[in-house]
């Protein structure tokens, strides 16, 4: 007769194999983008850096209690108002940086 426990046993075991097996494809998948991007970055098909919409606002807009932008004084990317350190370069943005 079959035990419970090895029966439970078999059965972790055998999920925990069919886990990895999809958690290694798809940080295959993840390391596979992450290199093609880079090549794509290296050959200049993409910038760097590129723009994120829900930064680039509009300076009249309520969410940002009509203040506009603030520009980096290390390397003049504009950001939000409400921002402390620059998105692109991290540098202090009040008065103190």
């Amino acid at each position: 007769m079959v035990d419970v426990g090895t029966v439970y046993l078999v059965a972790t075991g055998a999920l925990l194999l069919v886990a990895l097996g999809v958690g290694a494809r798809a940080l295959v998948a993840i390391f596979r983008e992450g290199r093609e991007r880079s090549r794509r970055r290296r050959e200049g098909e993409i910038e760097r850096y590129t723009e994120d919409p829900v930064y680039d606002r509009d300076p009249a807009d309520p969410e940002t209690d009509g203040a506009g932008p603030s520009t980096c004084p290390q390397c003049g990317a504009e950001n939000a108002a409400e921002f402390v350190y620059c998105r692109e370069c991290a540098s202090p943005l009040g008065p103190n940086g």
